[in-house]
């Protein structure tokens, strides 16, 4: 079951990958972008545990660069770190409140945005897109968990099966 709960995020982080990529202009504001990725590794994070769970945010990362220009292995660094400081703070914390959320997504996307500027040679946009970029995360964090919490139900729901249809007869 955790791998497919892994396989099902890696899809999930693929389908905003595609969405991003196709609509990315629509949704920029100079260096700021819409980003659910920050958000979905936050939520994944507090969902899944150690050891399972970093192979699923590996998954991303290297997904992530094959639809990107940056250099090899900045996005998996980035993530893998998202995720490893999520866990860490799990253990001192609990984020149930959206403010919450809001806050750790603001301040784990800060460490993404510093690894993918630092590693990219343009640490000179940490101010203030960098910045911005991670506020814009926490703000849109509660969106993305209630999205991701909303898919993740549906699609492990008891009564769903995937592909096969049940017939009630009368």
């Amino acid at each position: 079951m955790p791998l497919k709960k892994g396989l099902i995020a890696i899809f999930f982080g693929y389908i905003l990958l595609l969405i991003e990529t196709a609509l990315g202009p629509l949704f920029q504001f100079g260096q700021i972008r819409l980003d659910g990725l920050v958000p979905l590794i936050a939520w994944y994070g507090l969902q899944y545990s150690l050891p399972g769970g970093i192979l699923a945010v590996l998954g991303l990362g290297i997904l992530s660069e094959q639809l990107s220009a940056m250099p090899a292995g900045l996005y998996t660094l980035a993530y893998a770190g998202e995720y490893l400081m999520i866990r860490y703070i799990l253990n001192h914390i609990v984020c149930a409140v959206a403010w919450q959320q809001m806050i750790l997504v603001s301040f784990l996307s800060i460490e993404v945005v510093a690894v993918l500027l630092i590693g990219s040679g343009a640490a000179e946009l940490m101010w203030p897109w960098g910045f911005a970029q991670a506020l814009l995360n926490g703000i849109l964090a509660p969106f993305w968990f209630s999205v991701f919490d909303k898919a993740n139900s549906v699609i492990f729901s008891e009564g769903l099966r995937l592909g096969v249809k049940e017939h009630s007869e009368v």
